[in-house]
């Protein structure tokens, strides 16, 4: 049995078979959680979403994209809850795990959320902003969606809802 210097180490060998039924758990979690939250039920959402995340976040790296959108939907409910603070940390995490990973459409809905913050907090120009930042085609219109053309950034750009 040769060594060709290709051993494993902890931080890229695969996930523990126990972490595929943590994740579906988590997943499962988080769907009640939107749920909850979309019937204005937020207290029971956050726990839902804190467990999910106790569930993956010791198993998975920090740039996970289930730990990443964990972490944005985290900030969505305390967007809603009007907890502006809360929001923008639990965004700017996600947003940070989404840029190492290069999950471009979780980089632009977190940016968007970000930029909802911003727009919650009356700083329209970093809410025009953020939602300004990227590659044209990873740009979001006012109503969530991805830009179709470049006439329509143009088109919508320079409304901040």
């Amino acid at each position: 049995m040769g060594s060709n210097g290709l051993a494993f180490s902890p931080s890229i060998a695969p996930p523990a078979p126990d972490f595929d039924a943590a994740l579906t758990e988590a997943l499962s979690l988080s769907s009640k959680a939107r749920q909850l939250d979309a019937r204005g039920s937020h207290t029971e959402a956050e726990q839902l979403l804190h467990r999910a995340l106790a569930l993956v976040e010791p198993r998975a790296p920090s740039t996970d994209s289930t730990v990443a959108a964990l972490w944005n939907s985290l900030g969505e409910l305390y967007l809603h809850m009007g907890r502006l603070d809360d929001a923008e940390r639990w965004f700017a995490k996600s947003l940070d795990a989404s840029m190492a990973a290069r999950e471009f459409r979780e980089i632009t809905a977190t940016r968007e959320n970000l930029a909802r913050v911003a727009k919650a907090r009356s700083e329209l120009l970093k809410a025009q902003a953020l939602r300004m930042l990227g590659a044209p085609d990873d740009m979001r219109c006012n109503r969530g969606a991805f830009y179709c053309s470049n006439d329509c950034q143009v088109d919508n750009i320079s409304s901040v809802c």
